[in-house]
């Protein structure tokens, strides 16, 4: 039986970015993830969805992150919210974001594939 995720689990995933929290991410990714940012090449396989969401420069430590809706039938999910990267005296840059989660065939439920959709808000 495969095993399905209720929205606790891809909001908990989305929020350990802005934590800082690599080894609930990789714990939670198979080993074949495609992560693909709309507008950019996909990202493939466990080291380089790592490498590219802790090798930001600033990191997403340095942003605020609000969940406004999270949909998913267990084994399929989304959720849409903002981002606020905090200025340093500047006024702060505020993004829009959807994130679509597909979790593998495995029975320990870790997500195979990720679609982020991000555009900044001129608000």
């Amino acid at each position: 039986m495969k095993t399905a995720r209720d929205t606790d689990f891809f909001r908990q995933f989305n929020e350990a970015f802005f934590q800082g929290d690599r080894e609930f991410i990789e714990a939670s990714i198979t080993e074949d993830v495609v992560w693909t940012i709309v507008g950019s090449e996909p990202i493939r396989g466990k080291q380089a969805f790592l490498d590219v969401a802790f090798g930001v420069e600033e990191g997403y430590t340095n942003m605020d992150c609000t969940t406004e809706l999270s949909l998913t039938n267990g084994r399929e999910a989304a959720l849409k919210g903002k981002m606020i990267k905090k200025g340093d005296g500047d006024k702060p840059k505020i993004y829009a974001f959807c994130d679509f989660y597909v979790l593998g065939d495995e029975e320990d439920g870790k997500i195979k594939d990720m679609t982020t959709f991000v555009i900044e808000l001129k608000e």
